[in-house]
Formats: C-alpha cells, sequence, structure tokens
C-alpha cells in the first residue's frame, strides 16, 4: 500500500480540481477513496495564511476543511513535537518550515510526498507529480 502526503499545493489543487491534470485528479481520488492520502494538519494552516494573504482564493477556510473531511477519505496526520524539531535538523536545501515539517512527517509515515516543489528531491523522501 503506497500513502501519499499532499504538499499544501497539491491540496489546494486537488481540492479545486483546477491547475492539474484530470490524471493526477484521478489517480489522488482513487487513492483518497483507498484511504491512502494524507494531509498535515500544518496545510489547513498554510493554506489559511496564504488565503489571508490574498494569494489563494478560498472564501471561508473552514467550510474549505470541512467539506473536504466530509467528502473525501482523507486521513488527517499531526506533527509530534519529535517531527517539529528533526524538521529544523534537516539540511538547508530548503528554508520553508512548513515544507521542512511535510518532508519529515513524509518520512515517518513512509509517503510519497506529492509536490511539485523540486527543492524537496534534496532530501532522502520519494516525491510523486503528474
Amino acid at each position: 500500500m503506497t500513502r501519499y502526503l499532499l504538499d499544501t499545493h497539491a491540496l489546494i489543487f486537488w481540492s479545486a480540481k483546477e491547475w492539474v491534470s484530470g490524471e493526477f485528479i484521478a489517480l489522488l481520488d482513487r487513492q483518497a477513496k483507498q484511504g491512502n492520502v494524507v494531509v498535515s494538519t500544518i496545510s489547513f494552516w498554510e493554506a489559511a495564511l496564504l488565503s489571508k494573504k490574498g494569494k489563494i482564493r478560498i472564501s471561508n477556510i473552514h467550510e474549505w476543511k470541512s467539506g473536504l473531511l466530509e467528502n473525501t477519505n482523507i486521513k488527517i496526520i499531526t506533527p509530534s513535537a519529535s517531527d517539529m524539531i528533526d524538521s529544523t535538523l534537516l539540511p538547508d536545501y530548503h528554508k520553508d518550515p512548513f515544507d521542512r515539517l511535510l518532508i519529515v512527517q513524509a518520512q515517518r509515515h513512509k509517503a510519497l510526498l506529492v509536490t511539485k516543489d523540486t527543492a524537496m528531491q534534496h532530501y532522502s523522501v520519494k516525491t510523486y507529480w503528474i
């Protein structure tokens, strides 16, 4: 069984069904139905920050999150204190603290990190993008 941990942009693109291929959407839809898609709680925090800054358009983050949880079979993972500490110990290829934490969570949960961010390929984490 392969697990897919969605980077925040992958979650946003998949939920909007925009900016990604139909093949990408279909794959994640199938995997979500099987319970193989995981999302970190930090992605909802990052999405809320992006919305507040006007970088993405989600009118109500709470409704968006609730809709995702009600209409998909995604699993939510929460970073542990160890995950947070370990994210600071990664080599400094990537400066974004959200992404560094996702890298550690993907490693701990043995998940493919679904991201188009090529900087994450510098770490010992498997990435996936269509």
